[in-house]
């Protein structure tokens, strides 16, 4: 048996297709499953009911829809190298849309009038999140993706995966499964459900009608991050909100932890100089303050140092006044005293006459009692040997 290598194998291949001439110039119809275009070069794959077809166009300048229905004019090639057989197309022609798109588009049409797409019924994406869980296949390359972006954000943000297929026949019950069992999970913030780019044959289990009621009644925020940007499914439309890759979505949930932990150190620096501005100012109003109160109080003081010594000037006035009038009164009264005092009398010459220390007078004395006489200068005890009355002459005043 001869043993051939893959080199081999695969010019024999290219051989018969290039020498196959019926598969040179021809006209191939199919509905488009997939479609995109870098630098003018269209990449697309061709489907009807059962099979796929790889196609490539250069310097295409038509840009196409994934479920058109498609005429394409060119040849078969076969490519040793990628082991891939292509269909190089020259032209292309849209004449009309494939069945699946028709699909699509027809339960778009129903859900979107029963109000599931609506604005008002979407749950608000929290700005700081925690936990997020994740509805996709653990062995795909978008997990990867979503652990490497929140990582780098966000080190500290927890993520729960729930392991699904992303495609085929049991894929539609399993992503309800995960979006249940987040929802119903207190520590999940958010769910993402997530896969990579396809065609429309691959990213059918989330154009399913039921898959986008289970999402409508989440009650927490779902975030639909499926196939690439320009690729759109009735999840897209039932979510929350539409992530246009995996990777956003996860640049979505993720605040950047650097970038927050800057920020507040910024704002910590833009608060403490804030802060230290209004003690500089608050400090130079204070001694503006201070001064100037100082200046009114000493001002204050002296007005009043002036009038308590005004005044006390005015009091001494009266009171050197009062004391002088006063002085002057106790010299009249001192004068009168004076020249009543009987001790005045006394040097005079006269003497006072009494009795048991009585004055005495014609009926309190007898002949033969001991009477004393005071002078200025002695005291004379004598005996009454006497008495005489003397005779008052009345004297009447002349009219």
């Amino acid at each position: 048996m001869k043993v051939f290598t893959v080199s081999q194998i695969n010019r024999i291949i290219k051989d018969l297709i290039d020498n196959e001439i019926i598969l040179e110039d021809i006209n191939v119809t199919g509905e488009l499953s997939s479609f995109s275009i870098t630098r003018n070069i269209a990449y697309f794959t061709l489907k009807d009911n059962d099979n796929l077809l790889s196609c490539v166009q250069f310097n295409c300048k038509t840009e196409f829809k994934i479920g058109d229905m498609v005429q394409c004019r060119g040849n078969i090639k076969y490519y040793p190298k990628g082991g891939k057989l292509t269909f190089n197309v020259l032209t292309i022609e849209s004449i009309g849309q494939g069945e699946l798109y028709q699909q699509f588009l027809k339960l778009k049409q129903k859900l979107e009038q029963e109000g599931l797409f609506d604005e008002e019924n979407k749950i608000p994406i929290p700005k700081f999140i925690n936990s997020i869980g994740v509805v996709t296949s653990k062995t795909g390359a978008v997990l990867q993706d979503i652990k490497n972006i929140t990582s780098r954000r966000n080190p500290n943000l927890d993520i729960y995966v729930y392991d699904t297929q992303v495609q085929g026949n049991f894929a539609v019950k399993q992503i309800i499964e995960g979006i249940t069992y987040f929802d119903n999970l207190s520590d999940v913030d958010v769910i993402i459900v997530a896969r990579g780019g396809g065609s429309i044959e691959d990213l059918a289990p989330f154009n399913d009608e039921n898959l986008a009621r289970i999402a409508y009644i989440c009650n927490k925020p779902l975030i639909s991050a499926v196939g690439h940007e320009t690729d759109f499914t009735i999840l897209d439309f039932v979510a929350d909100m539409r992530a246009p890759t995996p990777s956003a979505a996860a640049e979505l949930v993720t605040f950047d932890y650097l970038d927050m932990i800057a920020s507040i150190k910024d704002l910590k620096n833009r608060m403490d100089m804030s802060i230290s501005n209004y003690i500089d100012t608050m400090q130079n109003n204070l001694n503006y303050f201070s001064l100037h109160i100082e200046n009114n109080i000493n001002s204050i003081v002296n007005d009043e140092i002036l009038y308590v010594n005004d005044l006390i000037s005015s009091i001494d006035t009266v009171v050197n006044k009062k004391v002088e009038n006063t002085i002057y009164s106790v010299n009249i009264i001192l004068n009168t005293l004076d020249k009543l005092n009987p001790i005045r009398l006394l040097k005079q010459g006269y003497s006072v006459v009494n009795k048991d220390n009585l004055p005495i007078n014609e009926n309190n004395v007898a002949i033969h009692d001991i009477i004393d006489i005071h002078t200025y200068d002695s005291k004379i005890r004598a005996e009454i040997l006497a008495i005489e009355k003397e005779k008052k002459e009345n004297v009447r005043a002349k009219h």
